[in-house]
């Protein structure tokens, strides 16, 4: 669904308890591109799906993706709030990229804007990975990672500011997805 400490492994495992499925083996696959095609070749029974963000609006991504699959069934919907963080690799690094899921900039864009100015705004796959890619170094010298609290807490980075998205009643609704 999604990778370890993104927001659609957490709904995965939301979708997974709701509907009392029993040992679901969550399998990380990074966009909803992934999520489809592993769908459609049958590794997958499920799918978890970002749809809308309350601010951001629609998500794209999972749109193009829907778009190339047939007999796709949306079993449920949920809302779930999401919350960001900005890490860095240590706390006297000064913040000149910041990196995330496209969504997650566009949810945060006014308050980063704002408590990093000039810094360069950066898209990567999600946001658990921009975290990942922080803490082992891939990401230049001034990157920071936007992500949840518990995925830069996971991957020992410094939290350098709490609560970043432009409304703090930020929410994404996701969708539980199968194949006829």
């Amino acid at each position: 669904m999604g990778i370890p400490f993104s927001n659609s492994e957490e709904m995965a495992m939301t979708f997974s308890k709701k509907f009392d499925l029993r040992d679901v083996e969550l399998v990380p696959l990074m966009s909803a591109k992934n999520v489809l095609d592993a769908l459609s070749v049958g590794k997958v029974d499920y799918g978890v799906l970002a749809i809308e963000n309350k601010t951001a609006g629609r998500v794209i991504e999972s749109e193009e993706a829907k778009k190339s699959i047939r007999g796709l069934i949306e079993l449920d919907t949920m809302w779930s709030p999401i919350h960001h963080c900005v890490f860095k690799r240590n706390k006297d690094e000064k913040v000149l990229r910041l990196v995330s899921h496209i969504q997650a900039l566009q949810q945060s864009a006014g308050h980063l804007r704002e408590l990093y100015p000039g810094a360069e705004l950066q898209e990567c796959e999600d946001t658990a990975y921009a975290a990942e890619m922080l803490s082992k170094g891939m990401l230049p010298p001034g990157s920071a990672a936007v992500c949840r609290k518990d995925t830069g807490t996971h991957y020992g980075l410094f939290l350098d500011r709490e609560n970043v998205e432009d409304d703090p009643d930020n929410m994404t609704l996701f969708s539980l997805v199968r194949l006829e």
